[in-house]
């Protein structure tokens, strides 16, 4: 657990799933082993450009929001995809079991804040899965910090 409750986002590693280092980058920023929240989970996620993540959906209770700090990119929600443009300033509501999709249609990164109102569990989503099978913890500090 950090030893505070205020930080920068880059004194947290980011993490990238093994072949998609390219792609995309998260930085769990707020759960139970970050700062001991019991309940909210905040990530910051990069998508660089040009990419695209695949379709997947959160289980029950998970809700997830998106709020967009910096790019552009298109949210695909539901089944058939509804597409939604996303810029700076954009908030985007996922409700739980929705099918959801995100690509980087501009020329930097995109840059989200992600966050749900309950702790991760395994199964909740397949990044903080893969990230605790790789690390063994949803914390590292970069080695910069």
């Amino acid at each position: 657990m950090l030893d505070k409750l205020v930080f920068r986002v880059r004194e947290i590693a980011g993490f990238s799933p093994k072949g998609q280092e390219q792609t995309c980058v998260s930085r769990l920023l707020v759960d139970k082993e970050t700062v001991g929240s019991q309940d909210l989970v905040l990530n910051h996620f990069t998508l660089k450009p040009g990419k695209e993540l695949k379709p997947a959906s959160h289980p029950a209770p998970y809700d997830e929001f998106y709020y967009v700090l910096r790019g552009r990119g298109l949210l695909r929600l539901g089944d058939p995809a509804e597409e939604f443009a996303l810029e700076p300033d954009v908030v985007a509501f996922i409700p739980r079991n929705v099918a959801h999709a995100l690509a980087n249609t501009g020329s930097e990164d995109l840059e989200l804040l992600t966050g749900m109102a309950h702790q991760l569990v395994e199964g909740a989503n397949t990044l903080y899965d893969e990230r605790l099978r790789t690390w063994g913890t949803s914390l590292r500090l970069a080695e910069d910090a």
